[in-house]
């Protein structure tokens, strides 16, 4: 990180189609601490589903009780977007104030015919790339996607580097080739330098253990990152620090029984050589269960921060 500089970011694990409930929620919480974030990070599976054909049975099946997995497909990828949703974005008092990057990287549960769509390529660009020129992923252009092997440099002058995916082999349900670790990904970031944040959907399974990934545990032995956050499965979730990466394991955000998960928050708190992490749930929690939320007559559900937009 640049000297001197002081930054704020809000990471969260496995969002599972509720960005309303991760961004609407980051969005009041910033407000309660006074303190804008620089940037949001999602660690995948964040639901990217642009038709329903690219639907897995898992997400088909957590849908029937959950409407919030679909929302990406119902709200976020239509043409037009779903009205409300800028007004996240937009600076108070005439929005939520949530003006800074929203970046994430792949899971195994995404619309990976789009996502793949976004960098054609598919090469790393071999240096940071500013954070605002990453490729939009949503209608509107609010989601930034960080490719597998790519570094992001955020205003504050914050290295991120993303490896998106799981390990191959360990589900028995096929995937799209997408959905796992690409070693070129990897190595690309192995023999650049390291960054400050390293952002990945699975962990490593130096931690993680058979639920980890092998594949990542390369870059531990590396010591890429000074902070490393990952979602997908967390047996082990507490921070430990290793080779001096200290390695942050969020669980997922979706609704359970009305209520959101509480294991998938963490704030990150920069300022100059002394980072402060907060692993916690926003303190206003049960304020956001499902049963507070509106639903539309085509039956769309709606962050309750968001009601008094809906037209």
């Amino acid at each position: 990180m640049a000297s001197g500089n002081s930054a704020s970011f809000a990471i969260v694990g496995d969002v599972h189609g509720h960005l309303q409930l991760a961004l609407c929620t980051l969005a009041r919480w910033q407000r309660e601490r006074g303190r804008a974030f620089s940037a949001v990070l999602l660690c995948g599976d964040v639901g990217t589903f642009t038709d329903d054909a690219q639907l897995d049975s898992a997400t088909r099946k957590h849908a029937r009780d959950n409407p919030c997995e679909l929302e990406f497909l119902t709200q976020w990828s239509m043409v037009p977007q779903a009205p409300w949703l800028d007004v996240i974005f937009r600076p108070a008092p005439d929005g939520l104030g949530l003006v800074c990057p929203v970046v994430m990287v792949h899971g195994n549960h995404e619309g990976f015919l789009h996502l793949t769509t976004l960098y054609p390529h598919r090469r790393s660009p071999g240096s940071p790339v500013a954070v605002e020129s990453l490729p939009t992923v949503d209608t509107n252009g609010h989601i930034l996607f960080l490719p597998p092997g790519w570094t992001t440099v955020t205003a504050d002058g914050v290295t991120i580097a993303g490896v998106g995916g799981m390990e191959a082999g360990q589900r028995r349900a096929r995937y799209h080739d997408m959905a796992y670790i690409e070693d070129h990904a990897v190595e690309q970031l192995m023999t650049g330098p390291a960054v400050d944040i390293l952002l990945t959907h699975q962990g490593p399974a130096r931690i993680q253990g058979a639920m980890g990934s092998p594949t990542l545990d390369l870059l531990l032995e590396r010591n890429i990152a000074r902070f490393w956050f990952h979602g997908h499965a967390t047996p082990v979730p507490t921070a430990t620090t290793v080779n001096g990466t200290c390695i942050v394991p969020l669980g997922d955000l979706a609704f359970k029984d009305g209520s959101p998960g509480l294991a998938g928050w963490s704030i990150l708190d920069w300022d100059g050589e002394e980072p402060v992490l907060h692993v916690e749930p926003p303190p206003f929690w049960r304020e956001v269960r499902m049963h507070h939320w509106h639903c539309t007559p085509g039956g769309r559900l709606v962050h309750p921060d968001l009601v008094g937009f809906v037209g």
